[in-house]
């Protein structure tokens, strides 16, 4: 499943200060994370279910749609434990505001509901790779086009299409990591200073790195390949990234607590991220969401992500045929958890077609699923870094998602 790279590298940093970090990885669920039975007694119920894999203490907005209707919303735990804040022992390596200081937000205790913003970590590869779709349904590129179209001194920029960028057949190692090898703690810092505008301190040393096979001859889950899309995105539409969603994604569907980054001021409805690594919750530190623009840096509510859910279910006023099977035409190397198309894995569950992301960051664990037979869309976004992937719970959701 896909954020078990993320996990490890969150508790890296929450426990050893400089170390790995990035969106999710396409590997079976990591951490301590054990899948639960569908049978296991006392999940019977939605309440059960949530109840059983999530303490109190962090909060879970869960929503289940339905034939387009929503059939159930319900926020549970806390989207803000109120102060004191404890954040871990660990340094605060992106050196960031925390975000309820930056946006002036009201604390206390508060529950999340469906207008709750929260990070959405590698769900936003869903949209990275959506605009690439846009661009090349307006004839602006291709993903047959070389990575060299548009980094013309990169190594192997020949031989790296835009397709295998998208399928994470491309080969390249994972930018978003400090500490240990492949080191991007000096493009980081350049990065920084830059103004977070300038994306060229990480693609100069992502060119220092050998890829790890022949590209298109394998899969290897790294956020590199969203990160440059990204970019591509920002050259091709001479527009930055979050501009360019703004007005071919997020504008005509109407998804107006969705951006790219964190959300303007005055904003009230934020959750903050927590985790748990054996001292009870604490305060994430702030994950810098421009350095993860392409990869997991889009912030959205449940009810924003039906609308987009909705929307990539049938050709409509973003998306043409040709972009959606684009979109869901699955790459050439199927793992035990699914094949990766364009932003979304495609798999199966009790033999019906099955698609979805999750993601994992700095506080946050989130999981956009989708079966297109049923008709059903199961959204779980949390603040909680550490725990259980919301992965897990899809199953037993989906079977009493069935029957409402």
């Amino acid at each position: 499943m896909a954020a078990a790279f993320l996990r490890r590298a969150t508790l890296l940093i929450w426990t050893a200060g400089l170390a790995g970090c990035g969106g999710s990885a396409g590997a079976p669920p990591g951490g301590p994370a054990t899948p639960l039975p569908s049978s296991s007694p006392g999940l019977a119920t939605i309440d059960g279910i949530v109840g059983q894999n999530y303490p109190e203490a962090f909060g879970v907005e869960l929503a289940i749609y339905k034939g387009g209707a929503l059939k159930y919303a319900h926020g549970y735990g806390l989207r803000d434990r109120g102060l004191p804040d404890t954040f871990p022992a660990a340094p605060n390596i992106w050196r960031t505001q925390p975000v309820d200081q930056t946006l002036n937000l009201p604390r206390g205790v508060f529950v999340p509901d469906q207008n709750t913003i929260f990070e959405l970590a590698s769900v936003s590869k869903e949209f990275t790779a959506a605009a690439i779709l846009v661009l090349q349904q307006d004839g602006k590129l291709s993903t047959s086009d070389p990575l060299s179209k548009y980094f013309p001194t990169f190594p192997s920029g020949d031989s790296i299409s835009v397709l295998q960028l998208i399928q994470h057949s491309s080969g390249l190692v994972d930018y978003n990591n400090f500490g240990t090898t492949p080191d991007f703690s000096a493009a980081y810092v350049a990065f920084l200073q830059n103004g977070q505008t300038d994306y060229q301190p990480i693609i100069d040393r992502l060119a220092q790195f050998p890829l790890q096979f022949v590209p298109g001859s394998a899969y290897s889950y790294s956020n590199s390949n969203y990160l440059l899309l990204g970019v591509i995105v920002a050259k091709v539409s001479g527009m930055p990234f979050g501009a360019f969603l703004q007005q071919r994604i997020f504008q005509p569907l109407g998804m107006t607590q969705t951006q790219q980054g964190y959300p303007s001021s005055p904003v009230t409805d934020f959750a903050l991220g927590y985790g748990d690594v054996g001292a009870g919750p604490r305060r994430g530190w702030q994950s810098n969401l421009q350095w993860l623009a392409g990869p997991g840096g889009l912030t959205s509510t449940v009810g924003d992500l039906d609308k987009w859910d909705r929307a990539v279910r049938q050709p409509g006023s973003v998306f043409g045929a040709q972009a959606l099977n684009a979109m869901f035409a699955p790459g050439a190397y199927p793992q035990s958890y699914g094949t990766y198309a364009a932003g979304w894995f495609i798999s199966t569950l009790e033999g019906r077609p099955y698609v979805w992301h999750d993601g994992a960051f700095e506080g946050f664990q989130t999981m956009n699923a989708s079966f297109p037979g049923d008709d059903i869309e199961i959204i779980i976004l949390t603040n909680d870094g550490t725990g259980l992937d919301p992965y897990y719970m899809v199953p037993q959701l989906y079977d009493v998602a069935k029957t409402l």
